[in-house]
């Protein structure tokens, strides 16, 4: 079946709001188009021209799904807020869980009780939600201020009609938000490398910071990791320039997810991730310093899943790629 102006109208605006709110604000347009078409009909209009002013006249469906969710819009304007929303809400899963996690490992490392080691965490991550928040919010609310200052980007690009709804089952092109997750991401993971060497929250014996992240790793795979992530964010750029899923790109981030993952999930398992001084500051022994431990297992596992999710949503990005352009 070949989708209608309409379908593609509620699809773009549907998308852009809450998934508890999709089907009922996705029902009361349905409703409000049919009406506004009826009436036109009803005053000598043809059916199809009918439709396309009735779509002209509710207007971009990124503002009107912006109205249709009640979001305060105040700080970041109605074209930059869903945007925003993505970025805040993707870096949010992606960075705090990991936050909590080698918090609570390391509060365990020290020689805490699994209470207080599930426990004390909760602190530091609700920081490190408030930094995340702002560091997120900073470049939205910059871009939102560019964009209102030139308007004329708006004007040449003329009035909003329908003819730039997309197809009903076109992929969603790689955005400007996509590239400031990536990039704020990446500078949260570097300032937590950087930070933990020395305010880390583990202590030795005389008061001396214990940096959670082994230090033998500066000389070489840190900065290979760095590396890599500074690729991710140069193909994130890539694919936005190219505005849909390229063989190249899809390639490139496989390639390194790989390089990524699999170096990372080895130094997992030989133990070489988390400093050995860790154990020595509690007192106590600890499976942080030991190889194929239940800890190596964990980041074993997750980064499978990691690695397994990326691959499956760049498969599926290229294939319908592909489909769009046939």
């Amino acid at each position: 079946m070949t989708a209608t102006l309409t379908d593609r109208y509620v699809a773009a605006t549907v998308r852009r709001v809450p998934d508890r709110q999709r089907r009922e604000i996705e029902r009361e347009l349905r409703a409000v188009i049919a009406d506004d078409i009826d009436a036109r009909v009803q005053q000598g209009e043809g059916p199809d021209e009918a439709e396309r002013a009735a779509l002209t006249a509710l207007g971009d469906p990124r503002l009107l799904a912006g109205r249709y969710a009640h979001h305060g819009v105040g700080l970041i304007g109605p074209d930059t807020y869903p945007g925003y929303r993505h970025a805040l809400r993707s870096a949010a899963w992606s960075v705090l869980p990991t936050v909590y996690v080698v918090l609570a490992l390391v509060h365990r490392a020290h020689g805490e009780n699994a209470w207080a080691a599930l426990l004390r965490p909760l602190g530091g991550t609700v920081n490190a939600a408030m930094y995340l928040a702002v560091c997120v919010t900073i470049p939205f609310v910059i871009a939102d201020r560019v964009r209102r200052a030139r308007p004329e980007a708006d004007r040449t690009a003329g009035p909003w009609t329908p003819d730039r709804l997309p197809a009903a089952d076109e992929p969603r092109p790689a955005t400007t938000r996509d590239l400031v997750g990536t990039i704020v991401k990446g500078a949260a993971l570097m300032a937590a490398l950087f930070a933990q060497r020395v305010v880390s929250p583990v202590t030795s014996a005389g008061g001396a910071h214990v940096p959670i992240v082994n230090p033998a790793l500066w000389h070489f795979w840190i900065p290979y990791f760095l590396t890599v992530l500074a690729l991710t964010v140069a193909i994130d750029a890539a694919a936005l320039r190219l505005r849909i899923g390229h063989p190249f790109t899809a390639i490139a981030r496989v390639v390194l997810t790989a390089a990524g993952t699999l170096p990372l999930g080895w130094l997992f398992w030989q133990a070489k991730v988390f400093n050995p001084a860790l154990a020595g500051s509690a007192g106590a022994p600890t499976t942080v310093a030991a190889p194929g431990s239940w800890i190596a297992w964990l980041a074993a596992l997750v980064l499978t899943l990691a690695t397994a999710g990326t691959l499956a949503q760049t498969v599926r990005v290229v294939r319908r790629g592909r489909a769009v352009t046939a």
